[in-house]
């Protein structure tokens, strides 16, 4: 009998399971029908949001200043939906800034992404115009990939260059106070957004502004207007409400002692 105890186990149900299958195919059914919407011309506004303007801004000044822009992806790889946002803004504030004769600068950690940032500045150039400006190796430097050699390599390259403006959008560590702090020394207007929550304490001190987890995706999404991106958005509101109403039914619930109900949420 003991020898068959894990297949019994594995057979048999567990309490929630089927409640939980029912909350993953609503979920399902809300993403599937913000892409439905989307396909059909809908889209959706996102609130406003002071990092966007401020990302503006700093184009704006820098041109004024005639000093270049710089972006941090963060220190991990192509498969991390956060560097992918930071790899979004990168050619939308890229090709933004191309039109003012502000050059963006980037410092990956990964080799991966390195290849993937030259491939969208390259894109940015294109889109804007002026392919002939854009020289591989100029924009995008590279420093090593441990965490901290990255850090300080990012460092060195703010005091040297002076940037009037750094973003910091992907995922980071305590790497990032080290570029921050170099930063603020040769004060640049800093936007930092991750999914970290370590390190957006660490950001609060050196940003300007910052963008807490998934903000971060709001602002790709709004920047860019990609109606699938915003439908992406809009079907997670939408879950996060589903959730927060179970959550608050639950308590309700137990409250008033109608275990029927409960028992049903853990069926």
């Amino acid at each position: 009998m003991i020898l068959f105890t894990p297949l019994i186990e594995q057979i048999t149900p567990k309490t929630g399971q089927m409640f939980n299958l029912a909350i993953f195919i609503i979920m399902g059914v809300l993403v599937y029908l913000s892409y439905s919407f989307a396909r059909q011309g809908r889209t959706w506004t996102i609130r406003p949001m002071e990092a966007l303007d401020a990302i503006q801004e700093g184009i704006g000044r820098a041109a004024e200043m005639g000093k270049p822009v710089l972006e941090f992806p963060g220190i991990s790889g192509l498969s991390a939906p956060a560097t992918i946002a930071g790899l979004t803004m990168l050619g939308e504030m890229t090709e933004r800034a191309i039109k003012v004769n502000v050059p963006v600068n980037t410092i990956p950690s990964d080799t991966g992404v390195v290849t993937a940032c030259e491939s969208i500045i390259r894109d940015a150039y294109n889109r804007a115009g002026k392919p002939e400006k854009y020289e591989l190796g100029k924009y995008v430097k590279w420093y090593g990939t441990d965490q901290f050699v990255y850090a300080v390599g990012g460092a060195g390259h703010i005091l040297a260059e002076k940037p009037a403006m750094v973003v910091y959008l992907g995922y980071f560590l305590a790497d990032v106070l080290v570029t921050g702090e170099a930063g603020a020394r040769v004060g640049a207007l800093q936007i930092g957004g991750t999914t970290d929550q370590s390190a957006i304490s660490l950001m609060a001190l050196t940003c300007d502004y910052i963008l807490m987890g998934e903000e971060m995706y709001a602002l790709t999404a709004a920047i860019t207007g990609d109606k699938y991106q915003l439908a992406t958005i809009a079907a997670s509101d939408w879950i996060k409400a589903l959730l927060i109403f179970l959550m608050i039914a639950g308590v309700l619930f137990t409250a008033a002692g109608l275990k029927n109900v409960i028992s049903f949420m853990w069926w």
